[in-house]
């Protein structure tokens, strides 16, 4: 152990180092510090930024509301005044009426099914009923020209023919 007698000073560092109080000198203290000045900042940022309705601080009460004085009419506003509503009960009149004979007049008829005859699915359904074919009764009176134009219109490359839509629809329009 003759080695550790070479560093005497050493010694006295180590027991300088060991009096010196570390809560001091600790770089921790520090950044604790900027932590807390930081979250003081925000605090007052957030404090004097807030909207404040300084009437109600104050106590100030809002100014009552008054009506408006009335208005004198002059006898010929009032004749134009009585033409008008004339119109407008006219133009009330007439709306009714009219839907009065929408109320009475028949519902269109609802669509059938399309996709319950064979060779007709959810697309050709759709394609139909944009070119007015909703009803098994209208495909039941189709025409052999009828067939033919539907089936160019449609590419359907003779399928309403081999599948025999008319008689399906015949068919299905009797129990429909």
């Amino acid at each position: 152990m003759a080695w550790s007698y070479d560093f005497p000073k050493a010694e006295a560092g180590a027991e300088r180092a060991l009096r010196l109080p570390m809560g001091v000198a600790s770089p921790l203290w520090a950044v604790f510090g900027a932590a807390a000045g930081v979250g003081i900042a925000y605090w007052w940022m957030t404090r004097w930024t807030r909207m404040v309705n300084i009437e109600a601080l104050a106590g100030a009460a809002p100014k009552p509301v008054t009506a408006p004085e009335p208005i004198a009419i002059a006898a010929e506003s009032a004749i134009v005044v009585e033409e008008t509503v004339a119109e407008i009960a006219e133009d009330i009149a007439e709306t009714v009426v009219a839907a009065a004979e929408l109320a009475l007049a028949e519902p269109p008829a609802a669509a059938d099914d399309l996709t319950r005859m064979t060779g007709v699915g959810p697309k050709l359904s759709l394609a139909l009923a944009e070119r007015g074919v909703t009803r098994f009764a209208q495909i039941a009176a189709w025409t052999a020209d009828d067939l033919a134009a539907y089936d160019a219109a449609l590419a359907l490359k003779g399928r309403a023919v081999r599948e025999a839509w008319v008689a399906q629809a015949k068919r299905l329009a009797g129990h429909a």
